[in-house]
């Protein structure tokens, strides 16, 4: 028989193993080690606009930190100037905008999270934070000022203590259906963080410029749920979501409600007669754009127009996403650039590069494969492709202009018949 005595021990050691373990991949999963003592933290991050962070001195003596170095790549540090310092128990907004001076960094925060690191002037650890991806309006904190305890906010408070601002953050906002008709509600689903104290989450609509009517959003599992009524009628509807603390403190999505809201359209428009019919995916050599003041071999769209009336696409949509119909909204205030004639083509640049002109796009297309789609005002389709992988300078186009058979092309035709 195996004595008392002897599983006691047994049964020690594998729990002090399984504790080592589990210790040694937490202080993994946690990060570098803080090696510098300083009293100071990175106490709030903002990373969906004007980037910056907030640093904290939590000792009771003014903290000199010129000279202390702060990045988000260790090969490329950011000095902070000779001179800086933080009051007792007080803040300072380093802001990152890639203007390396003074202290405004040498880099950019990116919005989908990453980590930020404080170093002292010896090269020492005084802090780090890994923050989540952010939307506008939202800050990445500690609550209370100093702690070890991280929240999302739907409020900022640069420059003051965040003890007063903790407030839900709302995450994410669908509805279904995306593109709606007449007659057919809507529900608005809003996924929220930093809950711990929240009192209410409400959805505000309106139509056609109304005055908002207000809906307590229900919970149903990971979101909260609310319904837009059936609009019998062609128009606007206009719809935000409201979260509210106990302690009264409230944020908004958009984040700037409801100035700026969500939008669907209810229409009855005849869809256009409106083709994409060709496109290049893999240009090196081939049909240059020059909009930019000099050479650019970027991907293409070519639209035409099957109809016997001329055709302005400013409010409409191209997309490299079928299941997105609100990617890339052409501009609607530029109509000599947008607009197709009968019979005609048009070609616009998926570059990434809007700034060149109402006919540059937010996406690239994949030469690996991908979709190209046209949707209308509302969002309904007007034309789409999908496509397999595109070998360099031959596009991919309707063998008859509006066509329904497609081939590689060769000889590639933008803004040309294919016929």
């Amino acid at each position: 028989m195996v004595s008392t005595k002897y599983l006691q021990k047994f049964f020690l050691l594998v729990f002090t193993s399984t504790l080592t373990l589990f210790n040694a991949c937490s202080s993994e999963e946690e990060g570098p080690a803080i090696t510098a003592a300083e009293g100071l933290f990175i106490n709030e991050i903002y990373a969906a606009g004007v980037d910056w962070f907030e640093l904290y001195n939590n000792t009771d003596l003014t903290k000199n930190i010129g000279g202390f170095f702060v990045y988000d790549d260790a090969s490329a540090k950011y000095q902070l100037p000779a001179g800086t310092s933080i009051p007792a128990k007080g803040y300072l907004i380093i802001f990152c905008d890639d203007t390396n001076t003074g202290l405004n960094t040498n880099f950019k925060l990116a919005s989908t999270g990453e980590t930020v690191y404080l170093e002292n002037s010896e090269n020492e650890l005084a802090d780090f934070v890994a923050f989540p991806k952010l939307d506008n309006g939202q800050s990445y904190g500690r609550y209370p000022d100093g702690s070890d305890v991280f929240a999302i906010s739907g409020v900022t408070s640069q420059g003051t203590s965040n003890n007063t601002s903790n407030a839900p953050a709302i995450t994410a906002v669908s509805r279904v259906p995306l593109v709606p008709a007449l007659n057919q509600v809507v529900t608005v689903q809003a996924e929220l963080s930093n809950t711990s104290q929240l009192n209410s989450v409400k959805l505000f609509y309106r139509f056609n410029g109304g005055t908002y009517t207000s809906i307590l959003m229900i919970l149903n599992g990971a979101f909260y749920n609310a319904v837009i009524p059936a609009q019998a009628s062609t128009g606007k509807v206009d719809y935000y979501i409201e979260a509210k603390s106990i302690t009264g403190t409230t944020s908004f999505k958009p984040f700037d409600a409801p100035s700026d809201a969500y939008t669907y359209l209810l229409n009855t428009d005849a869809i256009p007669e409106l083709h994409i019919n060709e496109f290049m995916a893999a240009s090196t050599t081939c049909c240059p754009d020059t909009d930019g003041g000099t050479e650019e071999f970027d991907d293409w769209i070519e639209i035409y127009n099957a109809g016997s009336s001329a055709v302005d696409l400013g409010g409409m949509y191209l997309s490299d996403d079928k299941t997105n119909p609100f990617n890339s909204k052409i501009p609607e205030n530029d109509p000599t650039a947008t607009t197709i004639q009968p019979g005609g083509f048009l070609i616009f640049w998926a570059d990434e590069q809007r700034a060149q002109g109402s006919r540059h796009l937010s996406f690239q297309l994949s030469a690996a494969g991908e979709d190209v789609a046209l949707f209308y005002i509302d969002g309904r389709n007007i034309s789409e492709k999908t496509y397999t992988a595109q070998p360099s300078n031959k596009s991919y186009g309707r063998t008859v202009d509006g066509g329904t058979n497609w081939q590689q092309v060769d000889t590639p035709t933008p803004g040309a018949s294919n016929n």
